[in-house]
């Protein structure tokens, strides 16, 4: 099977810029796998001081290539993008940041986008890279100050309350969400998208307990009542519960799932549309991680 030059940039401009990140400001970097829509990858910020990891998160759009910089702009270039990549974006739980990787160079340049950076050209808009803001340790302050906290996002549920009507882009924006969410809930989280369909869940979230031990958590979206009834009542594991964050609009009751006994995995059920970004998830999930954590103790 052939590689195709433009695969081999783009994996390129994701190592270096996870090098500059890594190496550089000595944040964490967190590649994210998307489709069309996208966020490639979560920066998160650690204090240079105490060494913590401070939960201050960001979302990065990549692009690698020379082509990104032939539309030259006053003090940088343009980047052209579609009005709806920029709509997602820009109501994303996270601060975006979109980074163009210069192959020749091995430079990064990146942008915030917002309202004020972001320019309609009709059916599409543009953003302007400057040339000043190119990713290294002296990029720190600035990144630092677009970065939020989960506590610093404001009103999610109102943000999450018109989600694309369509596939894959519903299900894109659910995960992403789901995503940021769940690392910003979860300090040093790592979440990672399941790619086959025989797999009864979307999303795995791995979280570390006092021993350094990896404990894992099964997250399952499912947009119709009955996805999530059938769901909660085949769903066999004999090590990992499982969150199911329902997407869609109907009520569905009570379907949590308490078990007796210590080996059978109990199931969560979080409703988007019923405070199901904040208090209810996050209870569910450190539920969730309290019981593994008592099973492999």
């Amino acid at each position: 099977m052939k590689v195709r030059p433009t695969q081999q940039i783009e994996r390129a401009g994701v190592s270096w810029i996870e090098h500059l990140v890594v190496g550089e400001l000595g944040w964490l970097f967190r590649q994210q796998e998307t489709a069309d829509f996208g966020i490639d990858a979560q920066l998160e910020i650690v204090d240079a001081e105490t060494s913590k990891a401070t939960g201050r998160l960001l979302g990065v759009q990549i692009k690698s290539g020379l082509s990104y910089f032939e539309k030259p702009a006053d003090g940088g270039w343009w980047f052209a993008c579609g009005a709806h990549h920029v709509s997602y974006w820009i109501g994303h739980s996270l601060p975006v940041v979109v980074m163009l990787y210069h192959p020749t160079r091995k430079t990064v340049y990146w942008q915030h986008v917002n309202d004020q950076t972001v320019q309609s050209t009709g059916k599409n808009a543009k953003i302007r890279i400057p040339r000043s803001r190119n990713l290294a340790s002296h990029s720190s302050q600035a990144l630092r100050s677009v970065a939020r906290s989960a506590s610093e996002v404001p009103a999610l549920e109102d943000w999450a309350f018109a989600p694309p009507v369509r596939e894959p882009q519903r299900s894109a924006y659910f995960e992403h969400l789901l995503s940021a969410q769940l690392c910003a809930m979860v300090p040093g989280a790592v979440v990672d998208k399941h790619q086959h369909d025989h797999y009864p869940f979307d999303l795995t979230l791995w979280a570390q307990d006092a021993r350094g031990c990896e404990i894992g958590v099964r997250v399952a979206l499912q947009g119709s009542s009955s996805g999530v009834r059938r769901l909660a009542t085949e769903y066999r594991s004999a090590m990992m519960p499982l969150v199911i964050f329902y997407t869609g609009t109907q009520d569905i009751g009570e379907v949590t799932r308490r078990p007796n006994d210590d080996v059978t995995p109990p199931i969560h059920v979080v409703a988007w549309r019923e405070g199901g970004l904040g208090k209810a998830l996050q209870d569910s999930i450190a539920d969730a991680i309290e019981w593994s954590r008592k099973l492999w103790a």
